[in-house]
């Protein structure tokens, strides 16, 4: 670091071009964006940005110095160390920027620092309405808590769509739709872009249907049938009191239903920034493993960095490196077996919950596919094929259910000896299997959601077990539909739970 770059017209053009490029500037990308930036008009082959926050009028709480390198590239324990003790600004290699432009983009990105930690702490999510990520995080702390402490039942759950329609589309509906689902009590925010969580305070297993069903009876209510709902739960504290364990367990289960969520595009921009308000932390590189350079020694802070990636990537690995450490030496190891880069397998984790203790698997409903009010009456099996429904009927003298479908020109009937709601499932199931179609499910429940608008038929149904079947993988398959009478309603309902699988599956020989 020796010549000086200084003419009034490089640091004009660098000053001017960092203010147009932070007058946008969002989450933490900014810093790396302007580190680019000043490289190519300085000819640097190597930049750092260094900011005091804490040393500002109007500091961000909880953020120590901050420290970020050109290209994101974690920063070496002894360069760290070295620029630390130097005044905020950008500094770079083979030569340093003059005073006022080292000063001058200091104050610029202090500010946007402090802008993004705002916003990172706003309590609404501005784009969904929805409570923001710290805010839905707090509320499932506090709700752990109150498990641990009082005995008080919550149960977690994380949603996301599916379909045809752009994810943009399909994520504001979704929004929309939990905002009108929730109850006293209830909270939903975002957690990634396409992702909620919703936290059901003072609520177990038992809940988690209805809710269900209210969320999808408000997408049908604004005409989006066109939309796939999943969703996978958790429950505290039977499970566990570890908020981040509770969030990790219904991220794990959704990827186990085979249900593909989506994925920021730029997980940097919050993960990261996350992980910077730890104290102690002053550099975060989010590489594979992602790096993590504190200031002190291994402490309960460091503990927390893996709480917090974990929380927001279930399969990242963390390398925690300590100032304090002569030579630098990795601390506390890998939070989870980072995925491979073709997204094979990993190494089956641990599960165990807050108390150090085992997580023990039970048989509540973790993950839940939900389709659309109506859907199912026909649904096209993968061949060309089409299942229809036909008609449906309930005896009242003789406590009948009867169902007719149609696969091609082949009719198929099936009766149940139930009322119309749970034999006008069963008999769809025994209707499908007279077609010759293989249906590995059965009927766990079929029940009128009252109080939802129109209040549908929900149907539920759960995998058959045999032989190989691995037990510890609950994943239901709901239905939600209105009909006319209502075992037609439980009919289309149960179609409707089973619309991809007939969608993937031939008929069976």
């Amino acid at each position: 670091m020796g010549e000086l770059v200084d003419s009034p017209a490089t640091v004009d053009g660098t000053l001017a071009a960092a203010a147009e490029l932070l007058a946008s500037a969002s989450g933490i990308s900014w810093a790396y964006d302007l580190l680019t930036e000043v490289a190519a008009r300085n000819s640097l082959t190597g930049a750092w940005l260094v900011l005091h926050p804490g040393t500002d009028p109007d500091p961000a709480p909880s953020a120590g110095p901050q420290l970020f390198a050109l290209g994101g590239r974690p920063v070496p324990v002894s360069t760290a160390a070295a620029l630390l003790r130097r005044p905020p600004g950008v500094y770079g290699e083979p030569h340093e920027l003059d005073t006022t432009t080292r000063q001058g983009l200091a104050a610029m990105c202090a500010m946007c620092f402090r802008g993004s930690v705002t916003s990172l702490r706003a309590a609404v999510d501005p784009l969904s309405g929805l409570s923001s990520r710290t805010a839905i995080r707090a509320a499932v702390v506090r709700a752990t808590a109150c498990a641990a402490r009082y005995g008080w039942s919550s149960t977690l759950v994380r949603l996301t769509t599916g379909g045809d329609s752009p994810g943009g589309d399909r994520w504001r509906a979704l929004a929309a739709a939990l905002r009108h689902a929730l109850r006293s009590g209830d909270e939903a925010g975002v957690t990634s872009p396409g992702i909620a969580l919703a936290i059901l305070g003072n609520a177990g297993p038992d809940a988690v249907r209805p809710f269900i069903a209210r969320v999808r009876a408000a997408l049908s209510a604004a005409g989006r049938d066109d939309i796939d709902l999943h969703a996978s739960t958790a429950s505290s504290p039977s499970e566990t009191v570890d908020p981040a364990e509770l969030e990790r367990l219904t991220a794990e289960r959704l990827s186990d239903a085979g249900v593909a969520t989506p994925v920021a595009s730029d997980p940097a921009t919050t993960l990261e920034l996350e992980l910077r308000l730890v104290p102690g932390v002053v550099s975060v590189a989010m590489a594979t493993p992602i790096v993590v350079l504190s200031a002190s020694a291994p402490d309960p802070s460091h503990e927390e960095v893996h709480r917090v990636a974990r929380s927001r990537l279930p399969g990242a690995s963390v390398s925690i490196l300590s100032l304090a450490d002569e030579p630098a030496a990795a601390q506390g190891g890998p939070a989870r077996p980072a995925p491979s880069a073709g997204g094979g397998g990993t190494t089956e984790p641990e599960h165990v919950n807050g108390n150090g203790n085992r997580r023990v698997e039970d048989a509540t409903p973790h993950a839940i596919s939900a389709t659309a009010p109506g859907g199912g009456a026909t649904t096209e099996l993968g061949g060309g094929a089409r299942v229809s429904f036909l008609q449906a009927s309930f005896d009242p003298e003789r406590g009948t259910s009867e169902v007719s479908l149609s696969l091609g020109a082949t009719r198929g009937t099936g009766r149940a000896p139930a009322g119309p709601l749970a034999g006008g499932a069963q008999a769809t199931l025994n209707a499908l299997r007279a077609l010759s179609i293989d249906i590995p499910f059965y009927l766990v429940s079929a029940e009128r959601a009252h109080g939802v608008p129109g209040e549908p038929v929900v149907v539920v149904l759960a995998p058959r077990r045999g032989p190989g079947v691995e037990t510890n993988r609950t994943v239901e398959r709901l239905g939600v539909a209105t009909g006319n009478e209502d075992v037609e309603a439980a009919s289309r309902a149960t179609l409707g739970a089973l619309n991809r699988h007939l969608a993937r599956g031939p008929v069976a020989p």
